[in-house]
């Protein structure tokens, strides 16, 4: 089964496919420990692992894609896999290499508190493309330094992955890196947990105890955007930082939430960011949503730039049949109408604008709002992971 959605990219960058980064799926690493309380740490390890490898250019498969896939295979997250096992999930996401692991945890003669443990991570990587293993890739020290032996790990993993990027140790064991372990615990916890409720508190606390884990917070500007809270969630996902691998995503929400407050001069601005970094069509697609309720020349063109993208997607095709239409070109409005309606043809609102077009009616004289543009609300971000993998020379960050 494939769940990857086929991304349409322009010419140029389907030939540059054969230079992409590798496709690396990281797996919640195993707890070998008899502590049971310490289960978030897998996730922690595996998380932390994720943010560097994208931040390298890697492409690395969403966790939401790793539980979707587990999810058919009928796989419990905290299990063992077998080797068997963890090659059929790695096919099935189609992933270049697997990266699992595990860890084992002692607690000191005399002390009871699980955080004055001593804690070994073990990385073990799997490349399908040749169905061989890789290095065994190890790192020992006290639990309290869980963040520092993450990024240490990335670090040497990344020289497996990229053996020819220059990737600095200093890079990754800077100060600012390190995250307050009780801090990583809540963050890691809040994954876990299945309880929406619980896992905003679980965001909450995390962010409440480092405030400039940017992570949580990420998280949080999703809850309270799936919430219709868009001023907080603009709050949050300010937050997130230019040097974070997920900061073009942020501000690709954060203009879905000015533009819904109907601040439509900073959803053109955030999109706008975006487009430097990703040019994809679901950005200028809603930039060009931004600008036309700004009357603005460009979003015809920006339409028709994430039309030729995806010209099968029919929320392109309306959009542009609707900003066409509203700058009384009516036959290239009837053309875009109807495509759409040759592909639902339920669509009652390309139907009304279709017969607005037919008639040749001005709706640029119309002091009334004629139209609701339609937004991308989400980001196919393995694809936008691709196109950074394109765009960006390896061991960029």
């Amino acid at each position: 089964m494939q769940f990857r959605r086929l991304f349409f990219l322009p010419l140029f960058l389907l030939l540059a496919r054969d230079a992409l980064s590798a496709t690396v799926l990281v797996v919640q690493f195993y707890n070998g420990s008899p502590f049971r309380d310490l289960n978030w740490v897998g996730e922690s390890v595996a998380e932390t692992l994720r943010g560097e490898f994208s931040a390298a250019s890697q492409i690395v498969l969403e966790r939401d894609s790793l539980q979707e896939a587990m999810r058919h295979l009928s796989l419990r997250p905290d299990a063992n896999f077998t080797k068997a096992t963890l090659i059929r999930l790695g096919q099935t996401l189609d992933a270049d290499y697997i990266c699992y692991g595990s860890y084992q945890a002692n607690l000191p003669v005399g002390h009871t508190e699980l955080k004055e443990s001593s804690v070994q991570l073990t990385a073990h990587y799997i490349d399908l493309r040749k169905l061989h293993d890789g290095p065994d890739i190890a790192e020992t020290g006290k639990l309290a330094d869980l963040s520092r032996l993450e990024e240490h790990l990335a670090w040497q993993s990344l020289k497996y992955l990229q053996p020819d990027a220059n990737l600095p140790l200093e890079q990754f064991l800077s100060p600012q890196k390190f995250i307050r372990l009780d801090a990583e615990e809540s963050y890691a916890r809040g994954l876990l947990s299945s309880n929406k409720d619980q896992q905003q508190q679980w965001f909450m606390q995390a962010v409440a105890l480092d405030p400039q884990f940017a992570r949580p917070a990420f998280e949080l500007g999703k809850i309270y955007l799936q919430h219709h809270d868009y001023r907080q969630a603009v709050q949050w996902f300010q937050r997130v930082s230019p040097a974070h691998s997920r900061y073009g995503e942020a501000r690709f929400y954060m203009g879905l939430s000015a533009y819904q407050m109907a601040d439509y001069n900073a959803a053109v601005n955030y999109f706008r960011e975006v487009l430097k970094l990703f040019p994809m069509n679901e950005v200028y697609n809603n930039l060009a949503a931004a600008e036309l309720q700004l009357n603005m020349p460009g979003a015809v063109d920006d339409f028709r730039r994430a039309m030729e993208g995806d010209p099968a997607d029919t929320t392109y095709l309306f959009n542009l049949g609707a900003a066409l239409l509203k700058a009384d070109r009516f036959d290239e409005a009837s053309t875009r109408l109807q495509a759409v309606l040759d592909r639902n043809p339920n669509d009652a609102e390309a139907h009304t604008l279709l017969e607005r077009a037919k008639k040749r009616e001005q709706v640029s004289v119309d002091p009334k709002p004629f139209v609701t543009e339609r937004l991308k609300q989400s980001l196919d971000y393995t694809a936008f992971r691709q196109l950074k993998a394109m765009l960006q020379p390896k061991g960029g960050s």
